[in-house]
């Protein structure tokens, strides 16, 4: 009866590991909760939620750094940051064109840290949804040039 209990055990447990296992191994992006910047606290020492859906307006205040604002939320500004390397599509179409974008609408996805420095809480910004920007010509549309004027007969020398 020991030895049936124990081998019990020890399926149950490789079946729970195992489950577990493939449960992470399909979801790698974590959930992301909409919130408004007028919803955050500033001020707790762990942001909550960690990873949040922000729809706001992305404003450049080079050499100052990167900001979500959103215009119902008075004094509430969120900066952003990214890494280097391995961005997602959507964030390396903003590091590319970081020079050229003052303003841009968007729904930024990210998780929410500290600067150990400062103190001050962030975006790391993970991907972007439906970023729109009158700054920048899409790279997918052809630009359109004005159209000549017609020529006139007979052609003046």
């Amino acid at each position: 009866m020991t030895v049936r209990l124990v081998q019990f055990l020890f399926a149950f447990a490789a079946t729970v590991i195992g489950s577990s296992a493939n449960g992470q191994a399909h979801n790698t992006q974590p959930p992301y909760v909409p919130v408004t910047l007028c919803e955050l606290s500033f001020h707790h020492e762990r942001p909550n939620p960690k990873h949040v859906s922000v729809e706001a307006e992305y404003v450049s205040g080079i050499p100052h750094g990167l900001v979500l604002i959103d215009r119902r939320c008075e004094g509430k500004g969120l900066g952003i940051d990214f890494a280097d390397t391995g961005l997602d599509p959507s964030v390396a179409f903003i590091k590319r064109h970081l020079f050229e974008i003052r303003r841009a609408n968007g729904t930024f996805r990210g998780t929410l840290k500290r600067d150990r420095v400062t103190g001050r809480l962030y975006l790391w910004l993970e991907s972007v949804v439906d970023f729109r920007s009158d700054d920048i010509q899409d790279e997918d549309k052809p630009i359109h040039l004005p159209d000549p004027p017609p020529p006139t007969w007979p052609p003046t020398s």
